[in-house]
């Protein structure tokens, strides 16, 4: 049910997308996205998206991104990987595209993280 956009989310609804939260978190390297997600689990596009925010506080899309991020930082402490190979390694298109969205939830640069984690 849908009331001036606000979903109200059965408990079939938060099974669904807790299941969607298991599968990015294995998939996460895979190209995801809302419609995509919508169709392997059978729940709409805006019950998912509604979902997301209500179970991880974040959307799906930066949900996502978030997973990407934690699994690059055991790889940057891990690893003396290229920052690039790391990239492309999440599922990321552009490498500037993965050290802006690393920026963005961690306050560093990949390379500053790992000089970090080093120190």
């Amino acid at each position: 049910m849908c009331l001036n956009n606000i979903f109200r989310l059965t408990p079939v609804d938060l099974q669904i997308i807790g299941k969607a939260i298991v599968y990015i978190d294995r998939y996460y390297r895979e190209r995801l996205s809302a419609d995509q997600l919508s169709i392997e689990f059978n729940i709409s596009k805006p019950k998912l998206q509604a979902g997301f925010q209500e179970m991880t506080g974040l959307t799906l899309h930066n949900y996502i991104l978030k997973v990407r991020v934690e699994k690059a930082k055991q790889l940057l402490k891990e690893t003396n990987d290229p920052v690039k190979s790391i990239a492309s390694a999440m599922g990321f298109k552009r490498p500037s595209h993965f050290i802006f969205t690393f920026k963005e939830f961690t306050s560093q640069t990949p390379s500053e993280y790992r000089l970090r984690r080093i120190a």
